[in-house]
């Protein structure tokens, strides 16, 4: 199916290199099948404001297995890198029926216990995902823990949510802590703290951060992992 290919690019030293003035392009196919290359040219997207992003691209990933990404940077051929395309994605695909377990919110639970966010939106801890999926609303769905992420984009990945949610007063904002029990004395960021809704009975995410769009049938119309600029989420919100 359609997919998001995110690339990022450094040089010997670990530095990110890439910018919005500078292009890139993509050749991606199978890695057993170079004559189905198709090429795009990446888009840049910045992870911190002024400071490292990422190129990306649309694409069509019509087969599973090992494909390759070619990437040229300003001119220049780089390595190709193999990916994995599965069969079956593990977290919910596009329109399938969102997963809706109930989640905590504010009505008996604080801020302190609810979020690692240094600065909460407490509207986006009105609603479980039980009462906001398919509910007739529209329904963005954010799992991330600003404070404890692998990846280091959970914090400005939900800042760009918390951004985005006063353009579109007319859809249903949820914040999904990682992990739980965030104020309790002996809390761990580990899999014995880890929230059920992202676990395999319900999201079974990957990774994380993960954004979801839900609409008012609680399909699924939008995802994006690890990454999403406010732009991005406004076209899709309309």
């Amino acid at each position: 199916g359609r997919e998001r290919l995110l690339i990022g690019l450094g040089d010997a030293t670990g530095a990110r290199l890439g910018s919005p003035e500078q292009a890139v392009t993509m050749t991606v196919h199978p890695q057993d099948q170079p004559d189905a290359a198709v090429t795009v040219d990446g888009e840049w997207m910045w992870i911190v404001e002024g400071a490292t992003g990422l190129y990306r691209a649309e694409l069509d990933f019509d087969q599973p297995g090992v494909w390759v990404a070619e990437v040229t940077f300003e001119g220049e051929r780089l390595e190709p890198v193999p990916f994995e395309v599965q069969q079956d994605p593990m977290a919910p695909a596009l329109g399938e029926q969102a997963p809706a377990p109930p989640t905590p919110t504010l009505d008996g639970a604080t801020l302190e216990n609810l979020t690692s966010d240094p600065d909460p939106d407490p509207a986006l801890y009105q609603l479980s995902l039980d009462e906001a999926i398919g509910n007739g609303v529209t329904t963005v769905v954010v799992f991330s823990t600003p404070a404890f992420c692998v990846s280091a984009a959970c914090g400005p990945l939900l800042d760009n949510v918390k951004a985005v949610a006063p353009n579109h007063p007319d859809v249903q904002f949820v914040h999904v802590e990682v992990f739980t029990g965030l104020a309790e004395p002996d809390f761990a960021p580990d899999a014995a703290h880890l929230a059920p809704a992202v676990g395999p009975e319900w999201y079974n995410l990957p990774s994380e951060p993960w954004v979801f769009v839900v609409d008012g049938e609680g399909k699924v119309v939008a995802r994006y992992e690890g990454v999403m600029d406010q732009a991005e989420l406004d076209a899709v919100l309309g």
